[in-house]
C-alpha cells in the first residue's frame, strides 16, 4: 500500500444522499407537523451522526413518544424499508468516480460512514465502487477509530478525510488527520476555518485542497 491515505464519508462526499436520508427520516414524523421545523433543523445539524440516536433523541426529545422496547427498532425498520429505492437512485457527487478511479495509484481509499455497514457495503456495490476501497468502515466503528486505524495502516503519511459534517471534522480533529470540507450537497462549516470542497471534478483543485489540509495538520 504505498498510495497516500485518503478516507470518505459517503452520504453527501460520494453519493448525493443527504437530502434523500433528511426526507426519509422527516417523514416518519408526518403525524407532527406541528414539530417537522425543529426535527428538520436537528436532523441536519447532525449530519454524521449514527442513525439510532438521532431517531433517540427525536422521539425523546422532541415528539415526546416513550421509548418502549421496540419503540426504536421498529423506527429504525420504517427508515430503513422507505431509504432502500432511493438511495439506489441518488448520483454520484461530481468527479468523485473518476477521483476513485485513481489511474496513478495515488491514493490507498477507505470509507467511514455512520450508516449500517451493510448499506455502505449496498450503496458501493450498485455503483460499481467496492474493489475501490481497502476497507469500509460503517457504524459500528466510530469515525474517529477507522481514522485511527487507516493511519496506523500508513504510519508514515498524513490520512485525509474528506467529510461533510462538523462530526466528520471533529472525528478528525481527535484523531490527528487532515480534513477537507465537502460542500456539496450543504456548507455545514460556516465560520469555522476548514479547507472546502465543492467536488471532484478538478484534480488540481481536489490536490491542492489535500495539499493544504495535510499542511494544517503537521504544523
Amino acid at each position: 500500500m504505498h498510495g497516500s491515505p485518503v478516507v470518505l464519508d459517503l452520504d453527501g462526499v460520494i453519493v448525493k444522499s443527504n437530502f434523500v436520508k433528511h426526507d426519509a427520516m422527516l417523514s416518519l414524523f408526518d403525524g407532527y407537523p406541528e414539530k417537522h421545523h425543529q426535527i428538520s433543523s436537528y436532523i441536519m445539524a447532525n449530519g454524521g451522526v449514527r442513525r439510532d440516536l438521532k431517531l433517540r433523541h427525536i422521539l425523546k426529545n422532541i415528539v415526546d413518544v416513550p421509548l418502549a422496547e421496540d419503540t426504536l427498532s421498529s423506527y429504525l425498520s420504517k427508515y430503513a424499508r422507505g431509504l432502500e429505492n432511493l438511495l439506489a437512485g441518488a448520483p454520484m457527487v461530481e468527479g468523485v468516480e473518476t477521483f476513485l478511479a485513481d489511474r496513478d495509484q495515488s491514493f490507498c481509499f477507505y470509507v467511514s460512514s455512520s450508516a449500517p455497514e451493510a448499506e455502505v457495503q449496498d450503496q458501493l456495490s450498485r455503483r460499481g465502487l467496492s474493489d475501490r476501497f481497502q476497507a469500509v468502515f460503517g457504524a459500528d466503528t466510530e469515525k474517529e477509530i477507522a481514522l485511527r486505524r487507516v493511519s496506523a495502516r500508513h504510519p508514515d503519511k498524513v490520512t485525509v478525510f474528506f467529510g461533510d459534517s462538523v462530526g466528520d471534522l471533529n472525528a478528525a480533529r481527535q484523531a490527528g488527520v487532515a480534513f477537507v470540507a465537502v460542500i456539496n450537497e450543504r456548507d455545514n462549516f460556516a465560520g469555522l476555518p476548514v479547507i472546502k470542497l465543492s467536488d471532484f471534478t478538478s484534480m488540481p483543485t481536489v490536490l491542492t485542497a489535500m495539499s493544504a489540509a495535510q499542511s494544517r495538520t503537521s504544523t
